[in-house]
């Protein structure tokens, strides 16, 4: 499957880009609607980089509203963050970005739901997502504590209405289980409709990601009408081998080593066909979480796991006891009055640290 990249170091460089997206988007007018999924995680500001850059989708918007000429009434943005989507939806710039185009917003879970089974879990599914025949995913290039990385696949879990996604990490809360998930629903969204993904990779996040990790001014962007190809090349380009993300493990296992088979092309200037060997890396800090289960066998992890693994602790210097990180726990092990989060029940799957947005949720090992 064909990925595309270019080399942009700055958000006022996209609409030299065009030809990226020219390669990528094919008979537009084919579709009846187009639901653009950008990653807005919660109310943070551009400059932090842990959401979609609000230029970047602006360039996604002018390119299809002015030159593809694409009626905006097909168009439609939606997202549902861990907090309340609106507020996130207005301190990312996103909504300013939307008004000027004249789109509508969608808070998935404001929206009506159709109840699907996946892996034998119950899950709502937004009408606007069932509805739509083309998905534009708009992920950012973000290092994660418990995925390791968060691309193109990961990206789509926000298609999940906001008050479910916590609960369903207490169903799956190995990062296995959860990559299981996340797999199965990317299958699921791909039967019925399309999905192009388009990286906003002009600053990622390094280290503890995906929103108290360091920004990293990492130039570039990628696309690709396959997600997985997407996060394959955009993992090697951050010094992962990419089989250690586990969704990308699954994924090429269903198709056969297919990572030998990209078609990978970079569309600077010319375009110009690349191996993914010969394609310039830019080192990411990983999160302090991905030696442990990347290096040692699965069993030892499994032995050693109460003990070794990066756990989370409320820093009270820190915490403004706003009650997010009480809110997505999926096992209710938090108590704000006492600063505390009870071991025996936490199954460590990093929601809290993800959510704080004064990153008061730090991280140790507790022998």
């Amino acid at each position: 499957m064909e990925v595309y990249y270019s080399v942009v170091g700055d958000y006022n460089l996209l609409e030299r880009n065009n030809n990226l997206l020219d390669l990528t988007f094919n008979n537009l007018e084919d579709y009846r609607r187009i639901l653009i999924k950008p990653n807005i995680l919660g109310p943070y500001s551009p400059n932090r980089h842990v959401t979609t850059h609000p230029k970047f989708l602006d360039w996604i918007l002018r390119y299809l509203i002015e030159i593809r000429k694409i009626d905006r009434d097909k168009i439609v943005v939606g997202e549902s963050s861990g907090f309340p989507t609106e507020k996130a939806y207005e301190v990312s710039k996103i909504k300013d970005i939307c008004e000027k185009y004249g789109i509508s917003f969608i808070p998935f879970e404001r929206d009506r739901s159709v109840k699907m089974r996946l892996l034998n879990i119950t899950v709502a599914i937004p009408k606007t997502v069932i509805d739509s025949d083309l998905i534009i995913n708009l992920p950012k290039l973000k290092t994660h504590l418990l995925m390791k990385y968060t691309g193109a696949v990961k990206n789509l879990y926000g298609c999940i209405p906001g008050g479910l996604k916590p609960k369903l990490h207490g169903h799956f809360p190995r990062e296995s289980d959860f990559a299981y998930f996340l797999v199965e629903l990317y299958k699921f969204l791909m039967e019925d409709r399309d999905i192009i993904s388009v990286m906003d990779g002009i600053w990622g996040m390094e280290g503890n990601g995906p929103s108290n990790g360091k920004p990293v001014n990492s130039k570039i962007v990628i696309a690709s009408k396959d997600a997985c190809a997407l996060d394959i090349f955009a993992t090697y380009y951050i010094e992962y081998n990419p089989i250690d993300v586990l969704t990308n493990r699954i994924l090429i296992d269903d198709k056969h080593n297919w990572i030998d088979r990209l078609d990978i092309s970079e569309v600077n200037e010319i375009v110009r066909k690349r191996s993914l060997k010969d394609i310039p890396r830019k080192k990411f800090r990983k999160p302090d979480t991905f030696y442990l289960t990347s290096v040692l066998p699965p069993f030892i992890v499994r032995l050693i796991f109460s003990t070794m693994i990066q756990k989370p602790r409320i820093d009270k210097r820190r915490c403004k006891r706003c009650g997010i990180c009480k809110e997505v726990c999926p096992v209710e092990a938090i108590s704000l009055d006492t600063f505390k989060i009870d071991r025996k029940k936490c199954i460590n799957c990093y929601c809290c640290h993800e959510m704080c947005r004064f990153n008061a949720i730090k991280l140790g090992r507790f022998l």
